[in-house]
C-alpha cells in the first residue's frame, strides 16, 4: 500500500474580529477594525482611556453588539450569540466575587451552572485553586483574603470550565505597583500552563510589554500599530506611538536627505546633524521627528572612539533609580537629552561637560501621526 500525504488546513484562530465597528448615534467610538487571537496566543490591546480597547473586548465577549462587522470563534460566527453561548472566561478590574460564598464555592460556580457532577466539581476546583496557589484559602470568604488573592480567585473561576477564550479588562488596575508586578508573573505563568488564548486590555505599557506575545496599540478608535512587544517598542510608527510606549528623546526634522538603504541624513529643528533610520520612505508633505530611546544613549567624559552620532553637552541633573541612573544632558544646540544607564556613573557631576552618543541605527525618523 502506498502512503499518501494527508492535507491538513491550519487551525482557525481562537478569535477573529472582522471589520467590527461601534457607533453611538453620530459618534464613532470604534472604526472598522480587524483583530485576531491565535491558538495559545496572549494578545494585549494597549491604549489610553477612551481609545476603544475595552469596546473591542466587550464586542468579543458579546456584551456589546457591533454596529458593523463579524465575530468568529474558531471559524464559527458568534456575532449574534449571547454571552453565555460564547463560552468565554472573563476577568475585570472589579472581580465581583460572591461575598457569601467561600473561595472554593466562588470557583465552583460556573461548574454548577453547567450541571457538572459533584465529584468532578470538587476535582476541578482543587486543580484550579492549586494552579493559582490558593489551596490553603479554599474555605475563606472574600472579606478574609487580600485584593491580589481575590483577583486570583476571579482568574481561577474564569478558567475552571476551560473556556475557548479568556478576556481580561484592566484586571490589575486597582492594585498597587508591587502587587501588579507579582500578579503579572502569575498571569503569565498560568496562561502558559493552561495555553488558553487570551485577549487582555490595559493602559499600562510595562504590563503589556511583560505579558504579551503580541501588542495591538489602539488610539482614537483605530489600531495605530501591532506586533511583537520588542518590535512595536523599537519601531514605532509615529511620534505618538513612540511617546506612549515609553520615554523618548525627540526633535522635529528640519531637513532630511536619503542615504544608502533605509538610512537618512537629518538636520533637526535644534540644528543637530545626525544619521538615523527611516523604515518607511519619507513623504515630502509630512511632518517628521527623529526619536531615540534614553537607554540607547551613552554618556562619556571623552568622545567615543567609534563613529556615530556624538554631541557635546552639559549635565543638568543626575537621578539614581535603584539599579538605573538617569541623566539629563543639555546639548550645545539646546536639545535636552534624557539618558538611562545601568549602574551608577559616580564620576559624572552636574554642570560637567560630557559627550552624548548613540548609534545611527538607534535613532529613528517617524511621522507626526
Amino acid at each position: 500500500m502506498t502512503d499518501q500525504a494527508i492535507s491538513t488546513s491550519p487551525p482557525k484562530p481562537a478569535l477573529e474580529l472582522i471589520g467590527v465597528s461601534k457607533s453611538y448615534g453620530a459618534v464613532e467610538a470604534l472604526a472598522p477594525t480587524d483583530v485576531t487571537v491565535g491558538d495559545h496566543e496572549f494578545v494585549t490591546l494597549l491604549g489610553p482611556s477612551g481609545s476603544g480597547k475595552s469596546t473591542l473586548l466587550s464586542i468579543a465577549a458579546g456584551i456589546t453588539s457591533p454596529t458593523t462587522g463579524k465575530v468568529y470563534f474558531r471559524g464559527r460566527d458568534v456575532t449574534n450569540d449571547a454571552i453565555h453561548q460564547r463560552g468565554v472566561g472573563m476577568v475585570f478590574q472589579r472581580y465581583t466575587l460572591f461575598p457569601n460564598k467561600t473561595v472554593a464555592e466562588n470557583v465552583a460556580f460556573p461548574l454548577r451552572v453547567r450541571k457538572m457532577s459533584a465529584g468532578d466539581i470538587k476535582r476541578k476546583v482543587a486543580e484550579y485553586l492549586d494552579l493559582v496557589s490558593l489551596s490553603a484559602q479554599a474555605n475563606r470568604y472574600p472579606s478574609e483574603i487580600s485584593g491580589g488573592q481575590a483577583q486570583r480567585v476571579a482568574l481561577a473561576r474564569a478558567l475552571v470550565f476551560e473556556p475557548a477564550l479568556l478576556l481580561m479588562d484592566e484586571p490589575l488596575g486597582a492594585l498597587d505597583r508591587r502587587l501588579r508586578q507579582d500578579l503579572q508573573a502569575e498571569i503569565k505563568r498560568i496562561q502558559q500552563a493552561t495555553k488558553v488564548p487570551t485577549l487582555y486590555v490595559t493602559h499600562d505599557q510595562e504590563e503589556a510589554m511583560n505579558l504579551s506575545d503580541r501588542i495591538i496599540l489602539v488610539r482614537e478608535g483605530r489600531i495605530a500599530a501591532a506586533g511583537r512587544p520588542g518590535t512595536v517598542y523599537q519601531n514605532p510608527s509615529s511620534i505618538w506611538d513612540a511617546a506612549f510606549l515609553g520615554d523618548v528623546n525627540s526633535q522635529p526634522v528640519a531637513e532630511m536627505t536619503a542615504l544608502e538603504g533605509n538610512m537618512v541624513h537629518v538636520t533637526t529643528a535644534s540644528g543637530d546633524v545626525l544619521k538615523a533610520r527611516a523604515p518607511a520612505r519619507p513623504q515630502d508633505e509630512s511632518v517628521y521627528h527623529v526619536v531615540v530611546r534614553p537607554e540607547m544613549c551613552l554618556v562619556s567624559r571623552v568622545p567615543p572612539g567609534k563613529a556615530g552620532n556624538v554631541f557635546a553637552g552639559k549635565v543638568k541633573s543626575v537621578a539614581h533609580l535603584g539599579m538605573f541612573q538617569r541623566l539629563t544632558v543639555e546639548l550645545e544646540s539646546g536639545w535636552i537629552i534624557e539618558i538611562a544607564e545601568l549602574g551608577h556613573n559616580e564620576s559624572v557631576a552636574i554642570g560637567e561637560t560630557v559627550f552624548c552618543s548613540y548609534d545611527a541605527t538607534s535613532a529613528l525618523v517617524v511621522p507626526e501621526r
